[in-house]
């Protein structure tokens, strides 16, 4: 039987990670080449800057939507198992454990500095794919577990245990709050931008203020709306139905989202329930539009390109991240630093992200994939 695949998704995640891994930096580059009051400036940190605290801008939406998706793709990897067509072995359990061990490590050679084989520089729970693999860990189990309708009322549990304690613990204070506080507690030396001072006291740095354990909760609650968003794609219910269904899903989390935000700052750093249920409703809507479009009406030819990067999303990430190729780049293009002036660092950047999608490529025609 052919193994089933959504090329919906495959195109979403590919403009995810094109957006991550191949526009973003450079549009940095060139916001800032053109001056500090410019408009292309303005554009940018409007869109493509992370908020500091409280609030939500279109580049606080990638790491979600990349979450999300990792739950869309659970209902098409495990649908044997969920029929019952083939017992839960240990071979399964080896297999889920591989991914979510080979994406912590990635996740620490990113951010963590694990290649630096040093413990003062090493922290533990601090990029995006670590993210994915404990959400991930925790919805496989829940999806092999329970049935859909246990997974919809746990999708709903889990950010309400999550504000509850937040609430009751003392609110969203940068730095005083729960989600932080045990990070700290748990994390300790490990959590990034620690330090340990001559004494042996642990000092955390005052400009980071990301949650991630506490955090865990809702990571696997966006995971899990990913899962029910797949579970129904997967369906054999009629497309207009399942456009419904989407679109009241799509509804019902915008709602949350504002009725929470009343007493729950939307804060992405925080991985607060308002924020979840925000990007959530923009990821299921980005989600119809793709599933609409490629898979309904066949329309989506010109944006096939994207699964070069969608169907190889953990190498985009890890090659963006980690290969160097600065001596390459400034060897063959520092002649044109002196014609192009500040516009140069773009010229570089531009080089560096077209590098990687020539990778990508050429493992894309080969059908090479990194599997984790």
């Amino acid at each position: 039987m052919q193994k089933e695949r959504l090329e919906s998704l495959d195109v979403l995640r590919g403009l995810d990670l094109f957006i991550l891994v191949g526009f973003q930096s450079v549009f940095m580059y060139l916001a800032r080449a053109t001056g500090e009051n410019s408009w292309l400036k303005a554009v940018f940190d409007t869109l493509f800057t992370h908020v500091e605290w409280e609030g939500f801008h279109l580049w606080d939406q990638v790491m979600p939507l990349f979450l999300f998706m990792a739950g869309t793709s659970i209902p098409y990897a495990m649908a044997k198992y969920k029929r019952k067509e083939e017992r839960i072995s240990g071979k399964l359990v080896y297999r889920v454990l591989k991914r979510v061990v080979l994406l912590w490590i990635f996740g620490a050679i990113v951010q963590g500095n694990l290649l630096d084989l040093n413990p003062d520089s090493l922290y533990l729970y601090t990029d995006t794919l670590q993210s994915i693999a404990m959400g991930y860990l925790f919805s496989v189990i829940l999806f092999l577990s329970m049935p859909i309708k246990g997974l919809l009322v746990t999708f709903f549990i889990l950010p309400f245990i999550y504000t509850t304690g937040m609430l009751l613990t003392g609110g969203y204070t940068p730095g005083d709050n729960l989600a932080e506080q045990i990070d700290r507690f748990v994390l300790g030396r490990f959590l990034y931008g620690a330090t340990v001072s001559a004494s042996g006291e642990v000092l955390f740095a005052d400009w980071y203020h990301i949650s991630w354990i506490y955090s865990t909760l809702n990571f696997t609650t966006t995971v899990l709306s990913g899962v029910l968003t797949g579970c129904l794609l997967k369906s054999s219910y009629p497309s207009q139905k399942k456009i419904r269904l989407l679109l009241l899903a799509v509804l019902v989390c915008f709602l949350i989202s504002f009725a929470l935000s009343w007493i729950e700052p939307i804060i992405k750093r925080l991985w607060t329930s308002s924020m979840m249920f925000l990007s959530t409703g923009i990821s299921v809507s980005l989600m119809l539009l793709s599933y609409y479009w490629i898979d309904i009406k066949k329309r989506g030819k010109g944006w096939k390109w994207l699964k070069i990067y969608g169907m190889n999303s953990i190498l985009a990430y890890m090659l963006f991240h980690t290969l160097n190729t600065i001596s390459l780049r400034e060897f063959w293009l520092h002649g044109f630093e002196h014609l192009i002036g500040d516009y140069y660092p773009v010229l570089l950047e531009l080089a560096h992200v077209s590098i990687v999608f020539l990778i990508l490529l050429h493992c894309y025609r080969k059908g090479i994939f990194l599997k984790v």
